[in-house]
Formats: structure tokens, C-alpha cells, sequence
């Protein structure tokens, strides 16, 4: 396996926190649902050659790999040179406030020359800059180029305004501040970025995308689920927001806005999709899908969960980034810890995944057991294996409990 140390140690902490690896780190540990995956290539090739704009939700169990596969996307959107961006829902990044949500987009802004690692919207608008600003006459071109482009006039006036003040090397930082979302008008602009403007200036965040080359916009909006253990005023405005997303789709271009959810959130009348009837109206029978069907609207991960030979070979690649992450006494890890040690962990974690999610929880025994067998080269497997099963269940558990926070 080629990866190096601090990559290996960054995927290994992070499972140990209940967070998958970043986009460019995500293929290590990839296993099962290719169909799912030549699905969503499909949409990002549409996308990407013919102007495509969709919306689609991935629904699964909490644990089942959901914000895994938006990783895998962003992974192969960037190879792509699609821009993405991962936002996830929580009390401070709200739908209902909707600029809580442009911010976190606007900060989490990566593209193929990040590697996919969040760089954000000034290193993209001064790496543009750099480019096109080294004298008055492509100043001058680039600020007409800026002109003859579909985009909304105060997100080509804030535009043409930082350009102007990076070449001058004068203040942009009100642009700057604009394009993030505060609450300030620059000179030229009129209004700010909030949930009536925010359609059109994302219509032109990705047109000027599009000007630097890229293919367009790949936006993930995960864990929608938690928006159900709300207040239904909060609730509703929730919805609302999501619902004006799935209407503006079709007026955009080369873009993607992929969902994360649970079965729950599509069926519960009460405080799911069908509990707000403009929402629900708009998506239809479509979050059903057919079975079989890899480019519906709906890419269902419980109806192809993953195998016990899947299972295996994840257990099998996380043994190997832990001895890449780890000093172990031996070259490998695999005499310490065989293949058929390995198949027995499986088999015990489904045993106790009754009710807690099987991927994440033999992602979790596995890590646990690895890190205690590394530190206690003299302990037993089989003693170690009940502690971490415990260890990895507490965990999951605790993170769980963290989520369901209350917004208000």
C-alpha cells in the first residue's frame, strides 16, 4: 500500500474520532458498492460534458457509509476537476440560517490543485489573480471577460473589485468578507449574500468556476437526518431551504448537490420529507427508486450492504495503514494479527451489530484491537478482542449521542 506515515496516522485518528478519511485519502479503505459508484460516475460525467444539474440523496442507516461514499465522490469528482465541497449539518451550520451554511461552503471550497484538502474561496480568487493581473492590459481583459459572463452584477462587481484591489494591492478584504457571507456591502455591491440572494450567486459561484477551468461544483450536504429532532417551526425552515435548493437545480448548470439521509427521513410522515408538503410535493415517489436502478435519484446503501468478504478485505486494509502509522516489532502485521483472527472479528462484530451499524462498528473493533495489540504485543487475540469490541461500541454509541444535540 502506498501511503505514507502522516497519511496513515491522520486515517487511523480519525476512525478512532468516528470520522472516515478526507477525499484524497478515502480509496485506501474503499470496499463494495461499485455499481452505486459507476452510478454516480455517470451523473458526474454528465455533469461534466453535457451540463448536467441533479440532486441526489444517499440514504442509509447512521454508520452505514453514508459520509464514506460522498467521499468516494468528491474523490472522483476531483479527478474530474470538479470544485467540492463537503458541508455537514449541525446547531451552528443550519439550513435555517442559511448564511451559517454559505460560510462553511465558502470556507470548505476545494479543487484538484488542493488535492482536495479545504482551501477556501480567497486562495482560489488570489491563485486567479496571479494569473491574469500582471499588467494593466490583462487587467483590463480579464475585467471584460468578467463582463460578457451570466453572472449576477454583485458577484461581478465584488469580482472585478477584488481584482482591481490585488492589482493596486489595496484592500480587498470587503470583498473578501462578501464573498464569505458577513453582513457588508463593498463598494459597487448592493446587496449581501443571504437565503433570498444565495441562489443566483451560487448560480455564479459556479459560472466563474467554469471561467477558471474547472468543471463545476460537487456539493455535499450530510447528516439532513438531524434536522428531524427539531422543533417543527425549525423544522419546517429547514425544509423549505432544502426544497428551494431541489427547484433551482434545474436552472443551473454542471452542478451536483448530493444528500445524505436516513430511511427514516424519507418515511416518517411526522417529521420527515413528507411532513412538509412543498418539499415532498417536489420530490415525489422519486426517493423510493427501483431496485437495481444505479442513476435514480435515491442511491440506497442498505439495499446493497457489504459482504462478509467485503467486510474482510476492509478489516485487511486497515491492518495495513496501521502498520505504516504504528512502529510494530515485525515488518508486517499480518503474522501478529492473520487473516483468519480477521474473518473471526467479523463474525463476532455482526453478532452485535443488532443494533448498531455493522461497517462502522468493524471499522471501530478493528482499530481497537490493532491499537491494543500493538501497545500489548504479549496479550492474546482472543483476550483482546472482547475489550475492543466493548471499546468500539461505546464509541459509537457516544458519538451517536453527540449528534442529536438539540438546535435551539
Amino acid at each position: 500500500m502506498q501511503i505514507n506515515r502522516r497519511d496513515a496516522i491522520r486515517i487511523v485518528q480519525g476512525i478512532r474520532e468516528g470520522t472516515p478519511p478526507p477525499a484524497r485519502l478515502i480509496h485506501y479503505l474503499h470496499v463494495g458498492r461499485e455499481r452505486w459508484l459507476e452510478g454516480m460516475a455517470w451523473y458526474l460525467d454528465a455533469a461534466k460534458d453535457h451540463d448536467l444539474s441533479a440532486v441526489r440523496f444517499v440514504i442509509g442507516e447512521y454508520g452505514s457509509g453514508k459520509t464514506h461514499f460522498l467521499r468516494m465522490t468528491a474523490h472522483m469528482a476531483l479527478e474530474r476537476r470538479f470544485v467540492v465541497c463537503e458541508v455537514t449539518l449541525s446547531r451552528e451550520v443550519r439550513l435555517d440560517r442559511f448564511e451559517t451554511v454559505w460560510r462553511k461552503m465558502i470556507e470548505n471550497l476545494a479543487t484538484p490543485e488542493s488535492k482536495g484538502e479545504p482551501e477556501g474561496i480567497e486562495t482560489i480568487l488570489n491563485r486567479w489573480c496571479d494569473q491574469i493581473a500582471q499588467s494593466p492590459e490583462q487587467l483590463q481583459q480579464a475585467s471584460e471577460e468578467l463582463g460578457r459572463m451570466p453572472l449576477d452584477p454583485d458577484f461581478r462587481q465584488a469580482l472585478q473589485g477584488y481584482l482591481r484591489a490585488w492589482f493596486e494591492d489595496s484592500d480587498r478584504d470587503s470583498y473578501l468578507q462578501w464573498f464569505k457571507g458577513d453582513p457588508i456591502k463593498p463598494k459597487r455591491v448592493r446587496v449581501r449574500i443571504d437565503r433570498t440572494s444565495a441562489r443566483a450567486m451560487l448560480r455564479s459561484l459556479i459560472q466563474f468556476f467554469k471561467h477558471l477551468g474547472y468543471s463545476g461544483m460537487v456539493l455535499f450536504l450530510d447528516e439532513l437526518e438531524l434536522i428531524m429532532e427539531q422543533k417543527q417551526k425549525v423544522r419546517d425552515a429547514n425544509y423549505d431551504v432544502l426544497r428551494q435548493f431541489i427547484d433551482d437545480a434545474d436552472n443551473l448548470s454542471n452542478f451536483l448537490l448530493l444528500c445524505s439521509a436516513t430511511p427514516r427521513m424519507r418515511d416518517d410522515d411526522q417529521k420527515g420529507f413528507p411532513s412538509f408538503p412543498a418539499l415532498w410535493q417536489r420530490l415525489g415517489g422519486m426517493l423510493g427508486g427501483v431496485r437495481g436502478d444505479y442513476r435514480s435519484i435515491t442511491v440506497n446503501l442498505d439495499e446493497e450492504p457489504l459482504s462478509d468478504d467485503d467486510l474482510l478485505e476492509l478489516a485487511k486494509r486497515l491492518r495495513a495503514i496501521h502498520s505504516i502509522a504504528y512502529p510494530w516489532d515485525t515488518e508486517q502485521t499480518a503474522p501478529i494479527v492473520p487473516n483468519e483472527f480477521l474473518c473471526q472479528l467479523v463474525q463476532v462484530t455482526k453478532q452485535q451489530a443488532i443494533e448498531l451499524p455493522l461497517p462502522r462498528l468493524v471499522v471501530q473493533t478493528t482499530v481497537s484491537l490493532l491499537e491494543a495489540k500493538q501497545q500489548n504485543p504479549e496479550r492474546n487475540l482472543e483476550d483482546l478482542l472482547p475489550d475492543a469490541l466493548r471499546d468500539a461500541i461505546e464509541r459509537i454509541r457516544r458519538q451517536e449521542r453527540d449528534r442529536y444535540l438539540p438546535w435551539e
